[in-house]
């Protein structure tokens, strides 16, 4: 049974959220993170190895220490997401949000060449990662709602990319993990959707996966509206899925694509 006035709890995206970015240092995060703090929401900005563009990021916007903490740590396995989230919590007395952002591909090559070690690599940090995360939060929302949104892949419902199928295969994962929370989640008052980002301007193009401009305008004009995403069109989305206007999803993955595989 829904626990009585969850849903009423929770107004929306208002000031005082308790909202855990998990990969806040990621292009998208950043962009994230600087519309949260506008909504004056209390935020835990979870980083593994950049925390520099973090410390630009709240330095330019001078924030106030007290509505921000940064956490750090590899969450790729169950006892570290875990500590992630208790450790977020002791410090904000609660958890209301937990947006993962988290995903890498460790070493990009073709499918026929990867080995096992790294093929459970990208599973680990695409999939397993979200699950253990969301695992751990929804345990603290139940006595009040919550969100959470995961993040995948729009490509994941085209077979992937060749250099990156195991994490297009994660990603996929992440679709069904949305359905099977969700359904869980709902008699608490805990929504759970997902979103699937198409081709968005961010180094993970130009720094991991390698790619020239030159390709990079070319995939651009495959899409119909002839740009790539930018990162604040992801975020936007994320804010509205945290807001009022998301009171009455759960269950979706969202592709934020500019139309691509039309």
């Amino acid at each position: 049974m829904i626990e009585k006035n969850a849903l009423e709890r929770w107004p929306g995206l208002e000031p005082g959220r308790r909202i855990l970015l998990a990969g806040a240092s990621s292009d998208i995060g950043c962009g994230l993170l600087k519309l949260l703090a506008a909504h004056g929401a209390k935020i835990g900005a979870h980083y593994y190895r950049n925390r520099d563009s973090l410390t630009r990021l709240v330095n330019d916007m001078q924030l106030d220490e007290k509505r921000i903490e940064f956490f750090s740590g590899d969450l790729s396995a169950q006892s570290s997401c875990h500590r992630l989230i208790d450790a977020f919590v002791d410090w904000a007395g609660g958890i209301d949000v937990l947006v993962q952002l988290t995903g890498d591909v460790k070493s990009p090559r073709p499918w026929e060449d990867m080995s096992e070690e790294e093929w459970l690599a990208d599973i680990n940090v695409n999939l397993s990662g979200p699950f253990f995360l969301a695992q751990r939060s929804m345990k603290y929302m139940r006595s009040g709602g919550g969100r959470v949104v995961l993040t995948g892949t729009a490509s994941a419902q085209h077979g992937g990319g060749r250099t990156s199928l195991a994490y297009g295969v994660a990603k996929a994962g992440i679709e069904c993990l949305v359905k099977g929370l969700a359904r869980e989640g709902a008699s608490y008052g805990v929504l759970v959707n997902g979103v699937a980002p198409g081709f968005i301007e961010t180094k993970f193009h130009t720094e991991r996966m390698h790619r020239g401009a030159e390709e990079l305008k070319r995939r651009a004009e495959l899409v119909p509206l002839k740009r790539a995403g930018r990162t604040e069109d992801v975020a936007r989305m994320i804010v509205y899925l945290l807001s009022a206007g998301g009171d009455y999803i759960t269950g979706q993955c969202i592709a934020v694509s500019g139309g691509d595989w039309l």
